[in-house]
């Protein structure tokens, strides 16, 4: 049995790997402003990740019987997509704290709470292609991207007996895949390709991405590298 600590639960991928994980027998907490998930091996908290104040009563427990502890840093935003001269300083704040603050401050806090556990600990970070690759109107979403990979890699450098990740999950079928649909083409010159993505049913679904998470947390020794892509992870 694993213990999962999932950011992001409402729904997505977050909610997609909770379920999986719960119909699997696991454990899992979940953190997110709406609580959405009714099980009896969940546990709900609720939390603004983008506050920094909110994070003093979070504690990570320590459970018996359990063969890994999950951290799966998931909850992320698209950010406000304009080019740079134009985006606002409150949202360009509220990207960063939620895609590269929280899952620094949640890794921190699990790795302290849980320093004495001797399960096998794993951390995984969803980043994305966009943190490799500029894409135009996307400054604060490639940037915390970016930012994500590096510490994923700098937490496996600092904590070698933690399984550290940083894995992109490709395009998938999600509430932010229709933010970016509806985003105007001023702002967002590909607009049309990822228009294209959900006609030709060309993403994957959160229930695939789920899965893909769950075997490579099962089988560590099969994926060693800190950055991975599920498109190189096959069920």
């Amino acid at each position: 049995m694993i213990k999962f600590f999932i950011t992001g639960t409402s729904s997505g991928i977050g909610k997609a790997l909770a379920e999986r994980a719960l119909a699997e027998g696991h454990l899992v907490t979940g953190f997110s402003r709406r609580h959405v998930i009714e099980h009896p091996n969940y546990k709900h908290i609720t939390i603004d990740l983008a506050d920094l104040k909110a994070y003093h009563n979070i504690g990570f427990e320590c459970h018996k019987n359990v063969e890994a502890i999950v951290l799966v840093n998931n909850a992320g935003t698209l950010g406000h997509v304009k080019p740079v001269a134009k985006l606002d300083p409150d949202r360009i704040d509220h990207s960063y704290r939620v895609n590269i603050m929280a899952p620094t401050v949640m890794s921190h806090l699990f790795l302290e709470n849980l320093a004495q556990s001797s399960c096998q600990k794993v951390i995984i970070n969803i980043s994305s292609g966009a943190g490799s690759y500029p894409i135009k109107g996307w400054s604060t979403y490639c940037a915390s991207k970016a930012a994500i990979d590096m510490f994923s890699e700098v937490l496996a450098v600092d904590h070698p007996e933690v399984r550290s990740y940083a894995i992109s999950p490709g395009i998938v079928d999600t509430e932010m895949q229709g933010e970016i649909r509806r985003l105007a083409k001023s702002d967002f010159p590909d607009v049309d390709r990822f228009v294209e993505y959900k006609r030709k049913n060309e993403l994957a679904s959160a229930d695939t991405v789920a899965a893909k998470l769950i075997k490579v947390i099962q089988n560590p020794e099969d994926f060693k590298e800190v950055r991975l892509s599920l498109r190189n992870v096959d069920l």
